[in-house]
Order: C-alpha cells, then sequence, then structure tokens
C-alpha cells in the first residue's frame, strides 16, 4: 500500500537538487495528466477544464546538507540547507550523491573516552558548519577519487519502518508524504468530470524560504490554495500539548494560524464543514513555522494549509498515523469535488 511512498522516501533531493523526486512524481502520475515544469522546477499537474481554479502544494524538497569543502586530511565539510537541529546529526549515515553516483560517509561523534573534563562541562551541540564527515578517505587525493568534491550533496539515511500497523515512521514525511497524498488524491479524482481545474503543484525549495510557491502564485490565477504538509505534534511525553495540539490518528488538521498565515474564520469554518459533511476526521490547530500558502496567499486567494499531524518533525524517524493519510486524502478529494466539480 505504501510502496511509492517508500520509493519517494529514499530519493534524495535537498533544496535546489529536486530533479530525481520530480522525475519519480512525474512517472506516478496516472497516463494522460496535463503536467508542466516551470522554471524553477516546480512541477504542475492539472486535471478538470474551466475558468475556476484551485491549487494544492506538496513540496519535494527534504533536509539535507551540500559539501563544501573536501579536506586535506579526507574529510568533507557541510553546510545545512533547511532547518536541520543539530542534534539530530550526530552518528547519522549520509547518502552522498556525486556526478558518478552515490557514496556513503558517517558524521561521528567524540567519544567520551576522548573527551576532557572541559568538553565535558561545556556540553555544547556543535554547529553543523563545524562537524566533518568521514568517508574512509585518508587524504583530499583518495577523496576526490572517490568522485566527491563541492556542490554534491548529502542526506541522512532513510529507512521506512511501519510500527504497529499503523503508524509511519521515516525521514522526509515532510514532505513526500505530501506529495504521496496528491498523487492519490490524482489516481482517484481523474475520471471524475469537473467544471473547473485542480492544480497539484509539486514545489521546490520550500525548507528555504517558500520560494517555489512564490512563483506559483505570481504565474497562476487561483481561487483557492491548500498546501499539504505537516502540523508538529505535540501529542509525546517529552513535548507540550497547547504548542503542538495535532494529534495523531484524530484526521486532517486545519493550520489556521502559524508564523506565516492567519486564516480568516469564516474560511476557516468552511472548510471544516465540508469534512464534517463528508464525515471526514478533523481537527482545528495552531503552530509555528510555515508552508507554501504564505506567499500564494498575497496574491489574493482564499487559502488554508491542510496538514497531517507530525511528531518528531525535521529528525530521522519522524512519525504519522496511517488514519491521517486516508483523511487528508479524502478530503482532498471532497474539495475538488465541491469547488471545481
Amino acid at each position: 500500500m505504501y510502496e511509492l511512498l517508500e520509493k519517494l522516501i529514499h530519493v534524495p533531493g535537498i533544496p535546489g537538487y529536486e530533479h530525481k523526486v520530480r522525475e519519480l512524481i512525474a512517472q506516478s502520475l496516472p497516463e494522460g495528466v496535463e503536467t508542466a515544469t516551470d522554471n524553477m522546477g516546480n512541477l504542475i499537474a492539472t486535471i478538470g477544464n474551466g475558468d475556476n481554479a484551485i491549487l494544492f502544494a506538496a513540496h519535494m524538497d527534504e533536509l539535507g546538507f551540500v559539501i563544501t569543502e573536501v579536506r586535506d586530511d579526507g574529510f568533507l565539510k557541510i553546510k545545512p540547507l533547511g532547518g536541520t537541529d543539530p542534534r539530530t546529526v550526530f552518528g547519522r549515515v549520509l547518502r552522498i550523491i556525486t556526478e558518478t553516483g552515490e557514496i556513503k560517509g558517517a558524521i561521528g561523534v567524540k567519544p567520551p573516552h576522548l573527551m576532557t573534563e572541559r568538553d565535558k562541562d561545556m556540553n555544547e551541540i556543535v554547529k553543523i558548519t563545524d562537524m566533518v564527515v568521514d568517508i574512509g578517505a585518508t587524504d583530499k587525493a583518495e577523496a576526490e577519487k572517490l568522485g566527491v568534491g563541492i556542490l554534491d550533496f548529502a542526506v541522512i539515511e532513510k529507512p521506512f519502518h511501519i510500527l504497529n500497523e499503523k503508524f509511519l515512521c521515516a525521514r522526509a514525511l515532510d514532505d513526500r508524504l505530501g506529495c504521496f497524498i496528491q498523487i492519490e488524491a490524482i489516481k482517484r479524482l481523474q475520471k471524475e468530470k469537473l467544471s473547473g481545474k485542480a492544480h497539484f503543484a509539486f514545489t521546490v525549495q520550500e525548507e528555504v524560504g517558500l520560494r517555489g510557491a512564490t512563483l506559483i502564485g505570481r504565474t497562476h490565477k487561483l481561487d483557492m490554495a491548500f498546501a499539504i504538509d505537516s502540523a508538529s505534534s505535540g501529542d509525546i511525553p517529552q513535548a507540550r500539548i497547547d504548542l503542538g495540539p495535532a494529534k495523531l490518528g484524530k484526521g486532517a488538521a486545519l493550520r489556521v494560524l502559524d508564523n506565516r498565515v492567519i486564516i480568516p474564520p469564516a474560511f476557516t469554518k468552511e472548510i471544516y464543514a465540508v469534512a464534517q459533511e463528508a464525515d471526514i476526521p478533523c481537527q482545528i490547530v495552531f503552530t509555528g513555522g510555515g508552508t507554501d500558502v504564505a506567499p500564494i496567499q498575497t496574491e489574493g486567494p482564499r487559502v488554508i494549509p491542510l496538514a497531517f499531524p507530525l511528531r518528531y518533525t525535521h529528525s530521522a524517524v519522524e512519525m504519522v498515523h496511517a488514519d491521517d493519510v486516508e483523511s487528508i486524502t479524502r478530503l482532498v478529494c471532497t474539495i475538488v469535488k465541491k469547488y471545481v466539480g
């Protein structure tokens, strides 16, 4: 059931390097769906015809790193792209994507046996730009012989797990899951006769400033726009639920207020009513961060993010509930049928 999601997660694609993800998505869309790619690399799939147009957006990029230096001792220096928490990087294996293929590297941790008393007292988190990647090379020449160089990119290894038959656990669920939901919605809607257009945008460079969506907002005349993205959940023992009220297993989360948008209450109530009428579990949440609808909103359409509650955001063990995936997919299809059906 989740074979495509696992493939989407496995493909590496950081901001500015999303091409392999875009290729997989294009190959996974149903035959006959109209697609276009703009100059930034956003992929837009469109179903239906007519003057009215709504848009759904999920971003293809994930957190990752660019190689900035191959040191004389064979170690690599990296720069993060996106909001990576340094605590989640130590002791991880990286997949390094080169021009000729892929190699592995490790971000090692200084063992306690080698720490001075000052090290232990400081208890500081090392900046990612101060970390080094060990690829098993003894000098620069050997590292370059492996094919690695500056401007290559890397991602943390991303195994995919299903826990207790209903919790999906992996890195980059933010937002490959959004991409998966959009593909699934297109498949369900493809044979519907629509009176308007439903655009499904697979955007670039969301994690570094919502850049791909900014272009889409300027180039598409839209009545409504919806981001299919995550809402960080505080339903874990080590967090405060009031800071992340989205609960796993309780349905689609309408992100009515975050750091980038405030959704008018009337539109929130309207979409919530759409979900209730279709018997789709739905919750209203407040959170931080921002989604692709933020720059689109400034161009005039009504917007709201449709989010899946996500535990452990931006870590290697992001987690969602399978029921929420189905709830959001159903809500997307219901919205399309109601507003451009």
